[in-house]
Formats: structure tokens, sequence, C-alpha cells
């Protein structure tokens, strides 16, 4: 019995003791191994999504760049059909001949054939003066007055070309020398260009103007009494110390028989929009042009179009939807962004270009059609319906679809501008108040001739809000006609230096015995006057005054008030007219202007929607980018989690390494008692 019961005891004392061994000192177990895992296992789900929502991301933020260059070769491709000159363009035909070159064929040159010939090349006129001894020689102080026109073959009369700008030279201890009075006449930039040649030790200043009958120069110098010289480069109807070396001459050339003349050997609008550079005269040689239409241009331009609308049509759809190739669906393919964009474009290629109410107002009508998958083709089937006969039998039709335009019905309402706020459409336009320039009628000129020897010509004048510096009319000159004193008058007030700064200018012209003075601008700020008149101005029906002040345009678009300013009319800001601009001529009443953007700016206008620095694409990007450090951020915040989960575990299998180790320490003493009870010891 009693070896039973401690056979017993013995055996429950050698299990626990088993246990307490299989658990060591420790429990065993690597626990840093174990919190690792069992973390990673907590975040992993979590994870594993942040990384798949950072990834599509990324590859939507590169799929919307794909977009983006897809985008931009179709509108590259539209923009080249919204250009006029696309259905314009033109070949020419010309022979061989030294006569001319074509330097250019624009697309606005009439079709037709011209018979060309050459008979005068134009030349500039060149003035040269006496000698000095070196460039740096004085040379005078005072000013020159600088004026282009016409001389007549004897020297002795001078017709001031009032068109034209000359300049007052003034010369000063600053400038002179001859160098500093070339350097100060090629600063003016009037078309008249000075040089110093150097003639066997000495110096001359040479003079050389435009080419061309009125572009010739008249100089006439005012001396300081205590340096004088200047009077040297006098070359007026009193005075011509400079010797001309050579006249001005307008270039000769007979069109079709018509003789016309120019200024300049580049010849830019005898036949419109082709231009050619004259080498040489020949009364016997007649040159044969012809220019043609060229279709080709415009068709060409239309299937690369086709081209690159499909194209892009298999580029994005491999973005929006299944790509068979990499067996998945594009990353855009839930981006409701990048579907409404295709949806558009397919909608501007259905649909009627707005504005248009002809047969002709979409690409079907003009033989381009829709497949079933969506791609565009072109019909060539020889029926009346088809694309060729669209460019054959009504090619001005097929323009109009593709390129903006606009029309006006008034001669003197014309529609000149527009933006990417103006809506296609017919709009009524209602003048109320006519544009105006500022205008000074002065009163009949006393008699002519008008001698100004002696006399006080000296005069200020105002001109939209600008004074002129004085003014005065040569002295020892007369004037036969009204008509020669306004254009002296003219030309005298548009040199001054004040007004080229500002760019403004006057008309001065002379109409029943009286001057009268017109600026140049339209509007509210336009006005003319005297502000101080010398002693013996009354003969010229002069005197201190201030004109008519102009008046803006002012009118109705569509009903709608809009905003006139010279002789420029706006429509208001908000209305379907926002962004068109109309010219308007004095006379002008009412009526219709027309706007269509055409095929091609229709679609471009959609296309920059989404291209543009603040359009959609970039909004989309932006908000993509958010999203991305959002995923950033809650990846921070799910590692910070973890390790915190991980610093819990570590925490609670620490106190189980602690319990283990006492139980530990509790098994061995436990060993220890059993051998030591009476009956169990094993002695």
């Amino acid at each position: 019995m009693v070896s039973s019961t401690s056979n017993t005891t013995s055996n429950n004392a050698s299990t626990g003791s088993s246990i307490i061994s299989a658990l060591g000192t420790g429990s065993g177990i690597d626990i840093n191994k174990l919190a690792d895992q069992l973390s990673e296992a907590s975040k992993s789900v979590q994870a594993e999504k942040l990384t798949s929502k950072k990834t599509l991301l990324e590859t939507q933020i590169s799929d919307f760049g794909l977009l983006r260059s897809s985008l931009s070769k179709l509108e590259t491709a539209a923009a080249a059909l919204g250009s006029a000159d696309t259905f314009n363009a033109k070949s020419l035909s010309i022979p061989d001949t030294n006569l001319i070159e074509i330097t250019k064929l624009d697309a606005k040159a009439v079709a037709g054939s011209y018979q060309l010939k050459v008979e005068q090349v134009a030349q500039a006129q060149s003035l040269s003066s006496g000698t000095f001894s070196s460039p740096t020689a004085p040379i005078g102080k005072g000013t020159l007055v600088l004026r282009l026109g016409e001389w007549n073959s004897a020297l002795d009369d001078f017709t001031v070309d009032s068109s034209k700008k000359g300049a007052t030279i003034t010369i000063d201890d600053s400038n002179n020398t001859l160098t500093g009075l070339r350097d100060a006449i090629n600063k003016e930039n009037i078309g008249v260009t000075a040089s110093i040649v150097s003639d066997g030790g000495s110096y001359k200043l040479l003079l050389t103007s435009k080419s061309g009958a009125k572009n010739e120069i008249e100089i006439t110098a005012t001396e300081d009494a205590g340096s004088p010289g200047l009077a040297s480069f006098n070359f007026n109807e009193s005075s011509r110390s400079l010797v001309q070396q050579q006249e001005g001459l307008d270039a000769k050339v007979r069109i079709n028989g018509l003789l016309v003349n120019r200024e300049s050997n580049n010849i830019t609008d005898v036949i419109d929009g082709l231009e050619f550079d004259i080498f040489g005269a020949s009364l016997t040689e007649t040159i044969s042009i012809t220019i043609k239409e060229d279709k080709s241009t415009a068709e060409t331009t239309i299937r690369d179009f086709v081209t690159a609308y499909n194209t892009f049509k298999t580029e994005v759809e491999k973005l929006i939807g299944f790509d068979t190739e990499a067996k998945e669906y594009g990353s855009l393919h839930r981006d409701p962004l990048a579907k409404n964009l295709m949806q558009g474009v397919r909608n501007v290629l259905s649909a009627a270009v707005p504005g248009m109410t002809s047969d002709f107002s979409s690409l079907s009508t003009i033989g381009i059609r829709t497949k079933i998958d969506g791609s565009l083709e072109i019909i060539e089937n020889k029926t009346d319906t088809d694309f060729r006969a669209a460019i054959d039998k009504h090619f001005e039709a097929v323009r109009d679809i593709f390129v903006p335009k606009t029309s006006s019905t008034a001669p003197d309402i014309a529609l000149t501008k527009y933006s990417a706020n103006s809506q296609p459409g017919t709009y009524d336009v209602v003048i109320t108040q006519q544009p105006s320039k500022g205008k000074l009628e002065a009163d009949p000129v006393v008699s002519f001739p008008i001698d100004t020897t002696g006399k006080d010509y000296s005069f200020t004048f105002s001109l939209d809000g600008t004074s002129s510096s004085s003014i005065s009319l040569p002295a020892g000159k007369t004037y036969a006609t009204g008509q020669e004193l306004a254009s002296e008058i003219q030309s005298l007030i548009n040199l001054d230096s004040k007004f080229k700064e500002a760019r403004t200018s006057v008309a001065v012209t002379f109409d029943s015995g009286k001057l009268v003075f017109q600026s140049d601008a339209y509007g509210a700020a336009s006005n003319v006057g005297f502000s101080a008149v010398g002693a013996d101005m009354a003969d010229l029906g002069i005197s201190v005054a201030t004109g008519t002040a102009g008046k803006d345009v002012a009118g109705t678009v569509d009903g709608e008030v809009a905003f006139g300013f010279g002789n420029v009319l706006l429509p208001a800001i908000g209305s379907k007219a926002e962004g068109l601009s109309m010219t308007v001529q004095p006379g002008a009443t009412t009526g219709k202007i027309t706007f269509t953007r055409g095929f091609a700016g229709t679609l471009t206008s959609l296309v920059n929607e989404y291209l543009k620095s603040s359009g959609v694409i970039k909004e989309r990007e932006t908000n993509i980018d958010k999203e991305i450090k959002k995923v950033g951020t809650d990846e921070e915040t799910l590692n910070r989690r973890s390790d915190a989960y991980r610093a819990r575990l570590m925490a609670q299998f620490q106190a189980m390494e602690s319990i283990v180790r006492s139980l530990n320490s509790t098994g061995s003493f436990l060993d220890g008692l059993v051998d030591r009870l009476p009956f169990t010891s094993s002695n």
C-alpha cells in the first residue's frame, strides 16, 4: 500500500517536472520573431490594400500623361484643319528668268494667269557732303530737319510726303562731329542711312534714303550763332550744299498691260498674295505667271486628321477600356473624366458644326463616317455623296465646315475677333452712336500765295491729350496752294518728337478755303487744338482754339448694351457674343454678324479645356497627387499602429517569460522537496 502511494507521488512529480523542464528556464520561444509575425499578419491586409491603391494612382498619373500626349497630337491635326491657308493653298508656274525671283506665294493669292513686264528698277537717292579732315572734325551746332518727299528733275521744287515721318536732329557739344551726326541720323530710324566714306585722306558724309521717288530727302539747317557750320548739310529749295549722287526712282511693273509704280524692288502687293524681288528691267521680256488652286493640301490634311483620330482612339481605349494585348483593363477604365473626354470628342465628330445651317455642316455630309467600332473612315464609293465628290464639287462648303468664319451684312461693321467664350451664332447689331474723330476747322486763309519771309508762323499744337513743342513754318518759303500748305503743316506736326513718342498723328486737309485738322484716332479721348499761336497765324485762319472731341461708338448686340471704345464695339461680358470684337465705321446703323467656330475650332476648344494649365486633366492630376500623399500618410499611420501593437505583444510575452521563469524555479524546488519526503528518498 505504501509502495503504491510512493509510486503515484513519484509519477505526478515527474510529470510536473517534465512540463516545467520543457519550458526550461524560459519559454524557449523566439518572442521577437513571434511578435514580428503577429504584427505583420495584423497589418498585411490593410498594407496590401494601400500598396494596390498607390500603384493604381501612380499608374493613373502616368496614363493621364499618355492621354495628354494623345490629345496634343489630335489637337495639332485639328489645328491644321482650322487654318484658312490649308484650304486656300495655291500652286505656281513661272518660266526661267533673271529679272525677278518669287519670294512668297500666299494662300490668299487669286488664281489666274498674269503677264508681267519689268520696265524700271527702283533706286534710292543718295547725297554726299563736302570733305572733312577727319570723322571727329567739328561740324557746327544747331538743328537739322529731315523730311521725305519728291524732288523735281531740276531740284528746285520739293513736295513733302506728309504720310512719311522725318526727324529733327540736334547737334550740340555731345555730338558735334561727323561721326556724331552720322549716329544721330541713324538713331532716328526714318529710312535714311548715314555713313562716312573715306575719300583720299578726307572724309564725306553719305546719306542714302530708301528706294523710291517719294523717299527723297530734304534737309534744312538752323545754326547756332556761336557755332556755325551745319548749313553745309542743307539740301532744300533755298540752299543745296549737299550733292545728289543719284536720284530716287520707283520700280515700274506692267501687269496684264497695267503700269504700276512701287517704291521698293520687293514687290508685295501688285498681285495679291504673290511677292517677288526685282533684279533687272527689260522692255522686251514678258514673264508669264500662272497661279492655280491646290486642293491637294486640304485633302491631305483631312486624311491626316482621320488617321490621327483613329490613332488617338486606339491609344485612349487602352487606357479607359480592356487592353487585349495586356489582357487587363486600363487604369482609367473607371475614371469618369477620361470617359467623358472620349465621349465629348465623339460628339463633336458626329454633330453638325454649331452655327452652320447649310447642307454641308458635319463630317458625315462630306463622306467621313463613323464605323461600328467608333473609328472614322473616308467614303470613296464614286457617288455624289462621297469624299471625292465633296472635294471636287463642293470645296468651299468643305472649307466652311472646318475653318472659323465671320461675316457681316453691313459693310461698315466688321467682325474682327472672337475668343474662347464666344458662342457661334448670328447676332443683331444696332449702332446708337456713331464713332468720330477729334476735329478743328480753322477760319478762312487770307489769300494765296503765302510767303513766310519775315512772318511769325509758329504754334503749339495739342493732339489727343499731348502738346507739341513750338512748331514753325520754314522761313523764306512760299506756298502757292492750300493743299501745299496743308501737307507742310501736317508733316511738321507729325514730325514733333512728343507726338512720335505718343504714337499719335493728325491729318490736315484744305477744304472750302479753310485748313481742317483731324486726329487719326477715334473716341472721346481724341481731340485737336492750338494752345499758342504766333503773331501772323491769323493769316492762315488759325487762332488759339480747341476743336470738337471725338466720340466712342455705342450700340447693342442682340439687345444687350455693348461697350464702345473708339470705333471698336465689344458685346457685354456674360452674353453669348462675349469675346467678339467689331470695328464700326462712321455711317453704320444696323447689321447682322455671324460667327462659326468651325469643326476644327470646336474640337480644339474642347481639347483646350482638358489640356490647358488650369484644365480638368490638371485638376484631376492634382487630386491624384493628393490621394497618393494621403496613401503615404495612411501607410505611416498603419506602421505606427503596427509598431504599437508589436510593443504590446512584447510586453505580454515578457510578462509570460517572467511567469515561466517563476514556474521553472518552483519546479526545481518541488523536485528537491519530493526527494526529501519520508518514504520517497532515493536513499
